[in-house]
This record gives C-alpha cells, structure tokens and sequence, in this order.
C-alpha cells in the first residue's frame, strides 16, 4: 500500500472533516444503543441448561437469582 503525500494544510482538512464524519458515526451509534435499551424485554419460559466449570447451571443459577 503506498500513502498519499500532501501539505499539513491538506492533512488538516481531511482530518476536520473525518472527524466530523467521526462524530456523526458515534451520535448514530449511541441512538442505535438507546433504541436497543428500550427494546422490549420476553420472559423466558425455556429451561435453558449451561455447562459450566461447576456442572449443569440454569440461566438463572448463571446471574446467582438476579
């Protein structure tokens, strides 16, 4: 891969302008995150069984009743 060679001029403005693209991209990242907090939660009915390093454990033995 060969890199561009340009002014600090140039680097200065491509870098303004990434990091307004960095800016957006992390504002739309955290709007994703809040609307997937406010998701709706499903109980669970299955019994789901874990292998753990103690023997067979259920979701709930996993998080100790929380």
């Amino acid at each position: 891969m060969t890199h561009k060679i340009g002014t600090r001029e140039h680097w200065l403005k491509a870098r303004v302008e990434l990091l307004k693209a960095e800016k957006e991209f992390t504002k739309r990242s955290d709007e994703l995150a809040r609307q997937r907090q406010e998701l709706p939660w499903v109980p669970i009915n299955k019994g789901y069984r874990f292998e753990t390093e103690r023997g067979s454990a259920s979701l709930a033995d996993l998080f100790h009743g929380r």
